[in-house]
């Protein structure tokens, strides 16, 4: 093969996308590995391919260690055709996206300590005027001791500025997107913090903010505001879980800095304020505690941060022992105590955990009225979205909550707990079916622990009516010593603005 530019030889391809490949070669001169980006077939416009080229060079100004190093861009031939090129510093570990795919989700500790070094890379582009424009767990590269690289910086503006204009079309990725870009406003360092945050969200919890189609998670950026990690299992602090929530604020002016991340991360990391732990619903914080401020206010939070912090961490202590009195029934004089047939009902298994009956349990109201007997759960394809259809009634709830949503909802119940991440399966469920038949996440996760795989053959199947969703399927549940066939009745219903599981009616056949 001939050299690129004569001087870079291509060995082979190790990534693609939407605009670019990208080849592992080697420096011929300086005798060093490097990543070459080659511009995709399609994009091969004058202009286009004279803005990736600029934009490549734009970033070569750029030298921090937590930014991928460019060292040259220009033209050259490639198979036979003219192809504009960026030569890179090659990063060996990969990228965020694959490290999350393998492990689900970071610690505390690992989240805060690579958000601090990615802000530091972002504050000093944003210190020379570069916007980045599609930060995604993608483009941050890891190298071989972990430590995260960005890379991509301006590329996306090479497309959105031709294109864009041509098409009316936002070309970016609309999962990470900030709400002012996917409005049309030019994109600014704080539409960076709010993609950042989205992506420490998804490294958090295990899955972004927000989903659906590109449509419904562009409208949800702009106007739904996000469930807090921990409500969804997120086994980060207070602190942290406040800090990302500040990224996402709606309103750029409300998000910090790139330099003021970084040291509120490294902050976070150096007092231990990120370890992990599960907390309880009535720990979450308030909207208050999450409300964002002024630059001002934040220059004089820093120096009351670490009082500020004792007390939140007194106040929710606090309010759990008066959560956990008030649900032990020693608070409430209209309940004096457990019943013993209530307590009965707690302890019998939610779900999935090889105590079947072979009988289904007959559901009559959002609340379950019986113990469910078995729990289908994690299909063998999560990477597409379900496809669900309204059999009855509206599809969208009183509070917009959509049938597609519902079905989602079920299949994440399960998918979460079939890769034993059972605290973000756990917090799908309503607090009515918590108190009923699983009162802890080990209880919970206790009902899925002979579980081998499952596929759903059916469904799932959702309709809605008033803030009432009904979800139906079938599942092949494979466990530790048989097989079984379930045909499944999940009731939902709207809690804190998500499909929260509330019943299941379920007949189970041994195969």
């Amino acid at each position: 093969m001939s050299l690129l530019g004569g001087r870079f030889r291509l060995e082979r391809e190790i990534g693609a996308g939407g605009m670019a490949r990208v080849f592992l070669g080697r420096d011929e001169v300086l005798e060093r590995p490097v990543a070459v980006k080659v511009l995709c077939v399609g994009y091969e416009d004058a202009d286009i391919a004279e803005r990736f080229r600029r934009e490549g060079r734009t970033a070569a100004r750029l030298s921090h260690p937590n930014i991928v190093q460019v060292y040259d861009a220009g033209e050259g031939e490639l198979d036979g055709r003219e192809v504009s090129y960026i030569v890179m510093e090659y990063v060996p570990g990969g990228d965020l996206k694959r490290l999350l795919d393998e492990r689900g989700t970071l610690s505390g500790s690992e989240l805060s300590e690579l958000a601090a070094e990615v802000c530091a890379g972002l504050a000093h582009a944003h210190g020379r005027g570069i916007v980045h424009r599609d930060i995604k767990p993608h483009n941050i590269l890891l190298d071989e001791r972990k430590k995260p690289k960005l890379t991509d910086f301006g590329i996306a503006r090479a497309l959105n500025e031709t294109r864009a204009t041509r098409t009316g079309l936002y070309l970016g990725t609309a999962t990470y997107s900030s709400p002012e870009q996917l409005q049309g406003q030019p994109a600014t360092p704080k539409s960076d913090v709010y993609s950042l945050g989205i992506t420490l969200y998804q490294a958090a919890v295990g899955e972004p903010p927000f989903y659906g189609n590109p449509i419904e998670v562009a409208s949800q950026h702009v106007g739904k505001s996000p469930v807090p990690p921990r409500q969804r299992g997120a086994a980060i602090s207070p602190g942290l879980e406040a800090l990302i929530l500040d990224c996402l604020a709606k309103d750029p002016e409300a998000r910090p800095t790139a330099e003021e991340l970084e040291e509120r991360f490294s902050e976070l990391g150096a007092t231990g304020a990120t370890r992990a732990y599960v907390p309880s619903p009535s720990q979450a914080p308030t909207a208050a505690q999450r409300r964002p401020v002024d630059s001002g206010a934040r220059r004089g939070r820093r120096r009351r941060r670490t009082a500020l912090a004792l007390l939140l961490a007194a106040l929710l202590a606090m309010i759990g022992a008066i959560a956990a009195f008030a649900l032990s029934g020693k608070g409430n004089n209209s309940n004096p105590g457990n019943p013993p047939a209530n307590q009965a009902r707690k302890s019998t298994p939610a779900a999935g955990g090889g105590q079947q009956t072979g009988q289904p349990v007959q559901q009559q109201s959002p609340q379950p009225a019986a113990p469910p007997q078995t729990t289908p759960q994690q299909p063998t394809t999560t990477q597409a979205p379900p496809q669900t259809t309204s059999q009855q009634g509206p599809t969208t709830s009183n509070s917009g909550l959509t049938s597609q949503a519902a079905a989602q909802t079920v299949e994440r119940i399960y998918i979460d707990a079939a890769e034993r991440n059972y605290g973000a399966s756990y917090n799908l469920l309503s607090s009515g079916f918590k108190q009923s038949y699983a009162p802890s996440q080990a209880a919970w996760a206790n009902q899925f622990k002979t579980l081998k795989s499952i596929r759903f053959v059916k469904g799932p199947t959702a309709s809605v009516s008033g803030n009432t969703a009904t979800v139906t399927g079938v599942t092949i549940a494979r466990h530790e010593d048989h097989t079984e066939r379930n045909t499944a009745t999940w009731t939902l219903t709207e809690e804190n603005g998500q499909w929260k599981l509330s019943g299941l009616n379920v007949h189970t056949e041994r195969i």
